[in-house]
């Protein structure tokens, strides 16, 4: 049975989060189901998706006898991404783990692939018995490193379709292609967003046919293709929130429709939401919405004008999902705007009445923005992890009266507010990135078991405040100067030493 769109009880709310199938503990506060926006895919990246690990890989390195790292010829790929043809003393080299250490899982892989050459493995991998088109491989985790290399290549019949599968998954890993434990760690949360999968930020696709498949060299490259992300999704029975492209076509947009429709469970509904923060200067996106609101007059005034164009493009793409889906009962189209500023929400609302073809509107409701001011860097890089928590306490009670007065407009024009990011935002910024007192500070902060009653009462006050559906920022990886962004840090993290990650399935009813 399809579930209804709008969703306005509480009950129907339910239906869409994971608290429909989980049981939750009673409590007097009311509770917004919970999304998951996934950390995008990445030879670097700490969560194993796929089985095949060679879908993370990196793009290919030129490399020549004799000659420095990446110092070879120009190498001739198809239009899939993989290796033509090499020329004498050349070699064509990917990297698919970095900076694993001795995370990644032991054992005997097999590598397949088509076409005629010569494949090899270093860094933490062994090959151990070679045949036509089948390597088995030895990887025993030291380095935290793995390359695989083209050491030749037949132009007529060159090698293509690498895969690098897990032990146990070669029978499997076709119809299966996810790694168990990636399915396991994230069945809880039933709306998962797709802004990094996607490469959404700084976009250059337009045409359908410029899309990622699953025939391409990686899913690291251009970002993960579309059937992958609803297989996903249909394999942990959860919605999708996808970010369509800022330069887009039409035709790309009802093509990326039309397979949703397609392949989709029909029990599904669909978040659909053009591209991710039009609002943010920093985005090539921002800048694109800005030079076509000039372009078309929308505004004296240049970023109400950007906003005016995010709002009517918004709206033309919602028109193109509605006539290729017959209606709207499955959409969730969604119009993102910037917390901080309410202005943003009802101008990109209200522009020629965008708020009757919505679903929702979305804001990123983070907490601790204030303690990563370059102008304040020195000052807060001297406070204790206690100190910085009684600041975040105050920083998400500000966000509920913002919530609130987000919530009103929402409601005012009969949209639900929901949170396409959110959680917290310690991390220096503006030049203070590269405070290493503060960054060691922050990143103790999101260590400290206090971090998961600060969670919990920000998921809370959020419920309260009249805020519905939160897609966390971000499922998983390393913590950095530029934040630490991941729930988890790595796929072996003990959960119990992961306060975030805890408080997220404490919120939801989940014991693991």
């Amino acid at each position: 049975m399809n579930r209804p769109r709008k969703m306005l009880g509480l009950g129907m709310m339910l239906l869409v989060g994971v608290v429909a199938r989980v049981a939750v503990a009673e409590s007097p506060a009311p509770r917004s189901p919970l999304g998951m926006n996934l950390a995008g895919v990445r030879d670097w990246s700490q969560e194993i998706v796929f089985v095949d690990v060679f879908k993370a890989s990196r793009t290919w390195i030129s490399q020549e006898h004799g000659q420095p790292w990446g110092k070879g010829p120009p190498l001739e790929l198809d239009d899939r991404g993989w290796v033509k043809s090499l020329k004498p003393d050349q070699f064509a080299e990917t990297v698919i783990f970095t900076d694993f250490g001795d995370r990644f899982p032991a054992g005997t892989y097999t590598c397949l692939y088509d076409g005629e050459g010569e494949v090899d493995l270093t860094g933490d991998a062994r090959v151990t018995s070679r045949q036509r088109g089948e390597l088995k491989v030895e990887i025993r985790p030291k380095n935290g490193s793995t390359f695989l290399r083209i050491t030749r290549t037949d132009p007529s019949n060159y090698v293509r379709n690498i895969r690098l599968i897990m032990p146990g998954q070669e029978k499997t890993y076709a119809s299966q292609p996810f790694y168990p434990e990636f399915l396991k760690r994230w069945s809880a949360f039933k709306v998962l967003r797709f802004m990094d999968w996607q490469e959404t930020n700084n976009s250059q696709l337009r045409e359908w046919n410029e899309r990622p498949t699953p025939a391409d060299q990686s899913q690291a490259l251009r970002g993960v293709s579309l059937e992958y992300m609803i297989q996903l999704c249909n394999a942990l029975d959860a919605d999708p929130w996808f970010c369509l492209p800022h330069l887009a076509s039409d035709e790309y947009v009802r093509e990326f429709a039309a397979q949703v429709l397609r392949d989709l469970k029909p029990s599904l509904n669909v978040y659909v939401e053009y591209s991710n923060e039009c609002w943010n200067g920093q985005f090539a996106q921002a800048r694109y919405c800005s030079e076509e609101g000039k372009k078309r007059g929308l505004s004296n005034n240049a970023y109400e004008g950007q906003l005016r164009f995010y709002s009517q493009r918004s709206d033309e793409i919602f028109g193109i999902w509605n006539a290729v889906f017959g209606g709207d009962e499955r959409l969730i189209k969604v119009l993102a705007t910037q917390s901080a500023n309410p202005w943003t929400g009802t101008t990109v609302l209200d522009w020629q009445d965008a708020y009757k073809h919505a679903d929702a509107i979305a804001i990123a409701p983070y907490f601790g923005n204030e303690l990563g001011d370059p102008k304040r860097a020195e000052e807060n890089a001297k406070l204790t992890v206690e100190e910085v928590f009684d600041r975040c306490e105050q920083s998400i009670a500000s966000r509920r009266e913002a919530t609130r007065k987000y919530a009103e407009e929402a409601q005012r024009r009969g949209l639900r507010l929901i949170a396409y990011e959110g959680g917290q935002h310690l991390v220096g910024h503006g030049g203070a990135e590269n405070n290493q007192e503060l960054t060691r500070l922050l990143q103790a902060a999101n260590r400290h078991p206090r971090m998961k009653e600060l969670y919990l009462q920000d998921l809370r006050g959020w419920s309260e405040s009249g805020g519905e559906l939160m897609c966390v920022f971000s499922s998983m990886g390393n913590y950095s100067k530029w934040g630490s962004w991941g729930v988890l840090e790595n796929g072996t993290q003990d959960s119990a030493s992961a306060p975030k990650y805890q408080a997220l399935l404490e919120f939801l009813g989940e014991k693991r």
